[in-house]
């Protein structure tokens, strides 16, 4: 049956009797603009957190620089004192009536110290 048809029996037009579809139902619309908005703010605070976060990173990265810089002049100024013997320094000694091996003008002589305990 068609709108006009339906007009004339029922003495109303179709837009008004409850299913012509003409109008736009209100919730979907309401959902939809809800939806859009709740997705504004939520991508606008992560921007700003992030924007906060990159801020933080560059101020650590900056104080582990300055404190990376301040444990290599301690560490350059506080040498620890040494300990044992002076590498650079010639030690004699006395050889004579120890067993030997080897030519005994020889320029260079290491001598072994043991304890057979």
């Amino acid at each position: 049956m068609g709108k006009r048809s339906r007009e004339r029996r029922d003495g109303e037009p179709a837009s008004a009797v409850g299913g012509g579809g003409g109008g736009l139902n209100w919730l979907p619309v309401v959902l939809a603009s809800g939806a859009l908005v709740l997705g504004f703010v939520a991508w606008t605070d992560t921007k700003k957190t992030k924007d906060d976060l990159v801020k933080r990173l560059v101020d650590v990265d900056q104080r582990m620089a300055a404190l990376q810089t301040q444990v290599a002049n301690a560490a350059k100024a506080a040498k620890p004192p040494q300990q044992g013997p002076d590498p650079n320094t010639v030690y004699k000694v006395k050889t004579e009536g120890s067993p030997t091996k080897g030519n005994a003008t020889a320029p260079i002589v290491i001598a072994e110290f043991s304890d057979y305990q």
